[in-house]
Formats: C-alpha cells, sequence, structure tokens
C-alpha cells in the first residue's frame, strides 16, 4: 500500500509530459493525466466551429482530502452528466483484494439531464463567469479549496477558476444544481481556511489567455 502511494506522488511529477485522453477514474491514469485533465486539454482539442458544447467541472477541496470532477455533455435534449468523486487519498476502508486501487479510485455516478436541468447548471456558470475575477493568470495550490470549468460553448474554449480566496466558492450559482444530480455517495467537503503548507503541494497556473494552463509546479 505504502509503496503504490509513493509512486503515485511520483506519477504527479511525470504529468507535465502526458496527456488526457481516456478516463478519470483509474487512479494510475489520473495521476498521470491530473493537470491535462484539468485543463481540458482534450476538451480544447476537440472545440472547433460548430462541434458539441462540453464542461468538465472539476473541485479540489484539497487534493488529498478530496477531489470530484463532472462532465456535462449537452445535446438536443438534456445533457448527459457523469459525476465521480473522492475522499482522502489512500482510505484503506476502500480496500479489497480483487481491487488492490480501490482506496484512490473514484466512485462515478451517470446520469441523463433534462434541458431545464441542463440550463440551471449553465446559467448559474454564467452568471459565476461575470462575478469572478478573470481567470487568466490566476494560481491554485493543491492545498485550498477551488473549482476549475474547462468549457467549450459555441466553438470557444474557455477554463475558468473559482479560488476560495477570491471568490464565496460556497454560494456560486452553479454549484447547487450541479451537485443536485451527484450520486456518487461521497460526502462533500466544505472549503475551509488552510494554514500553512505541506510539502507536497503542487500548483496549477492559468496562462494569460485564460485558455490552458502554463506549466506544472
Amino acid at each position: 500500500m505504502r509503496s503504490f502511494a509513493i509512486t503515485a506522488v511520483a506519477a504527479i511529477g511525470l504529468a507535465a509530459c502526458t496527456t488526457y485522453d481516456g478516463s478519470a477514474d483509474n487512479p494510475v491514469e489520473r495521476s498521470l493525466t491530473w493537470f491535462s485533465f484539468v485543463a481540458g486539454e482534450d476538451i480544447r482539442s476537440a472545440c472547433t466551429t460548430g462541434s458539441s458544447d462540453h464542461y468538465r467541472f472539476v473541485y479540489n477541496g484539497v487534493y488529498e482530502r478530496q477531489i470530484r470532477a463532472y462532465e456535462l455533455r449537452p445535446g438536443e435534449a438534456g445533457a448527459e452528466f457523469v459525476a465521480r468523486a473522492r475522499g482522502r487519498a489512500g482510505n484503506v476502508a476502500n480496500f479489497q483484494i480483487s481491487n488492490p486501487l480501490g482506496p484512490w479510485e473514484l466512485r462515478r455516478s451517470d446520469a441523463r439531464l433534462t434541458s431545464a436541468e441542463t440550463a440551471a447548471i449553465v446559467s448559474g456558470l454564467t452568471t459565476d463567469v461575470a462575478a469572478a475575477p478573470a481567470s487568466a493568470g490566476q494560481r491554485l495550490p493543491s492545498n485550498m479549496f477551488y473549482w476549475t470549468v474547462a468549457a467549450c460553448q459555441s466553438g470557444q474554449f474557455r477554463l475558468h477558476a473559482f479560488a476560495q480566496d477570491r471568490v464565496a466558492i460556497e454560494t456560486l450559482a452553479f454549484r447547487e444544481p450541479l451537485l443536485a444530480h451527484d450520486k456518487t455517495d461521497v460526502e462533500f467537503a466544505e472549503a475551509e481556511r488552510i494554514e500553512g503548507f505541506a510539502d507536497n503541494v503542487f500548483e496549477i497556473r492559468i496562462n494569460q489567455s485564460g485558455d490552458g494552463i502554463v506549466g506544472r509546479f
């Protein structure tokens, strides 16, 4: 168990050269592609004129304590919705001989949303983006609470950030309509003030154009 944890931490350091193109459920793949996943590099590459809208909401509730990710793919009548979440990384209560990676896996739930439910999330995001400081240039340490949203909307890609030291993330307009469809049974970790710094903190930095990340630290 300990050796795997060490391997997982080392994998994060390799993430700078690995692009996400698969599933965030597998903990090894997630560690190797986390930065790319948060940046929505796969969404950005597919975002062109006439392409379908696609949103990826990621919640960092102090990385080692909790991460949550939500995929929203609107269509003609509603949207496909996937929720993924885990609590503290390496929780041995989730260990099984048949699934040794269980303590690091994300629980998943799938749903089909109505047009009204989809609109509530998207309009909430629009409201939040308009009220929040620009995301370009923001620095997001892993030992704090924040949301990121990689969004392809009407053929345009943007990466939005909502950090606890810049906005009241507990009152974001998209939050409640989004979480209402989360059936992962992983309790949501509310933001709290974090004091001090941990040795294993890493940082995501959004580029100056607000459509990607620059470097992985």
